[in-house]
């Protein structure tokens, strides 16, 4: 069984994770009372090819090409890193939960699974568009963090929400996902909404129960059926429901294909988080 993550490391090497992503992770962090550590990840691609006399850039909006001047990248990329980790620290105080910073460089996928213990959770930001989650360092990142044992957490572009229910499936990839939801229902005070495709077993009153057994008290636990077991369905079945996080098990996340779960955190805007 891998181990209960003490750390959520933030990719905060995309344009999206800026004020919103950075609070929606700070909020899911306090919940599940980890430490979060900022990752800011200077492209060593971008700086490359920066350093090149022929690399010239589109301007806005006067969209005139002009020349990449490499020590003038190195600079903005500085300074955006200099602003997001004012920004992690200010929500992290806000919260009264640990923060860290830490400015890497070279490949972000293989910066991100370097730096990602055993003990640790990894966020990304989903992005919004189909482009943005096909290619890039997206989805490297993604892909290398399925393969991997450690939880990850999909946030939406824009941030989340603070208020609704969470949202887990009754299916048979085991019950850490189940119990994960239940957790952070009892933590933020919210109502566990099970969703339950062809053939599930398990019912709102049991998973009540197990809360209940588990030490968490009271959870409020109510089921909708799905037609099938997809992405598409999910989205379907959720409807109006307006969740605050939806928690995927790995193999499902992995059988909706590379493009599913980010998708449903950027079309529902609510964190996915695969366990």
């Amino acid at each position: 069984m891998p181990p209960t993550p003490r750390r959520l490391l933030l990719d905060l090497g995309q344009a999206a994770a800026g004020h919103d992503g950075i609070e929606a992770a700070a909020l899911i962090a306090r919940m599940l009372e980890l430490d979060l550590l900022g990752v800011f990840v200077e492209d060593e691609a971008l700086l490359a090819l920066a350093a090149l006399p022929f690399a010239r850039e589109l301007r806005l909006p006067s969209h005139a090409w002009s020349t990449i001047e490499a020590p003038q990248v190195a600079a903005e990329l500085g300074q955006t890193a200099a602003r997001l980790r004012r920004l992690l620290e200010q929500h992290c105080a806000r919260l009264g939960i640990p923060a860290g910073f830490e400015v890497v460089r070279g490949d972000p996928a293989a910066c991100l699974a370097g730096l990602r213990g055993d003990a640790d959770m990894l966020a990304l930001v989903a992005p919004g568009t189909a482009a943005g989650r096909s290619f890039g360092a997206f989805p490297r990142a993604w892909d290398a963090a399925l393969r991997s044992d450690a939880p990850v957490l999909l946030l939406p572009p824009g941030g989340g929400r603070t208020r609704g229910p969470v949202v887990s499936i009754s299916e048979a990839a085991g019950m850490a996902p189940l119990d994960l939801a239940l957790r952070l229902a009892a933590a933020s005070g919210e109502d566990l909404l099970l969703l339950q495709p062809p053939g599930a077993g398990l019912s709102a009153e049991a998973a009540a129960e197990r809360a209940h057994a588990s030490g968490l008290g009271e959870v409020r636990v109510k089921a909708r059926p799905l037609r099938a077991l997809s992405a598409g369905a999910i989205a379907e079945g959720l409807g109006t429901a307006r969740e605050r996080l939806l928690v995927l098990a790995r193999e499902v996340a992995a059988a909706f294909g590379g493009d599913g779960a980010p998708r449903l955190a950027a079309q529902r805007h609510a964190p996915v988080l695969v366990r």
